[in-house]
């Protein structure tokens, strides 16, 4: 621009950005600056592993998106799992979805989507839309890794289905790595919790600011 100056656009979705959008349009702020990063994604190991669950709370969902566009198609198995409380941003990022062998949204807000809306973003892909927190997290994550070892092992073996995660073979479940890119820290707690018990990789980009 004329003035040679850098510009940040900051769109007030959540707490913190409507705060920071409010103290400059009041300008509180003219002078300071203070910039914090880049950091590494937490999902670059990825590539260490071949089946990914990729967690995600509010604008964290960016990095699984990348990593997502990075392993198309069946190089990696890919599930999304995303807590937000952000329609607009559910609308917005469900073309990016495709990647994904399911998508799992558990939406928070308080505004509830629309059957017409709830229709323009599953055509976009396997995406399942929750309207509510949910009830177990753990235990919906055993559920999709299990039935996807489940369809795996039915190609060589379809009587040989397991009942419950903690008989799939450790070496199995070895392969999958559970990602969590977010600020909650009670959701980052349960994620390393499940990981350690199912011998899964584990990896987290925790936002404490």
């Amino acid at each position: 621009n004329q003035f040679k100056t850098s510009q940040v656009f900051i769109s007030p979705e959540g707490n913190w950005t409507k705060a920071v959008n409010v103290a400059v349009r009041e300008r509180k702020q003219q002078q300071t600056c203070w910039v914090r990063g880049p950091y590494t994604s937490p999902y670059f190991v990825a590539t260490r592993f071949r089946h990914l669950i990729l967690a995600a709370s509010g604008i964290g969902i960016t990095p699984a998106l990348g990593v997502m566009g990075q392993y198309p198609g069946l190089s990696r198995t890919k599930i999304l799992v995303w807590m937000t409380r952000s329609k607009v941003m559910i609308k917005f990022f469900a073309p990016l979805m495709k990647d994904a062998h399911l998508s799992i949204v558990f939406y928070t807000g308080k505004d509830p989507i629309t059957s017409e809306e709830l229709d323009s973003i599953v055509v976009h892909g396997n995406i399942y839309v929750q309207q509510a927190r949910p009830k177990c997290l753990e235990e919906t994550i055993e559920s999709v890794v299990l039935r996807f070892e489940n369809s795996f092992e039915a190609l060589s073996n379809p009587l040989n289905q397991a009942r419950s995660l903690d008989l799939i073979q450790q070496r199995h479940k070895k392969s999958w790595c559970l990602l969590y890119c977010g600020g909650s820290v009670l959701v980052m707690d349960k994620l390393c919790a499940l990981a350690t018990k199912h011998s899964m990789g584990w990896k987290c980009e925790f936002f404490d600011w």
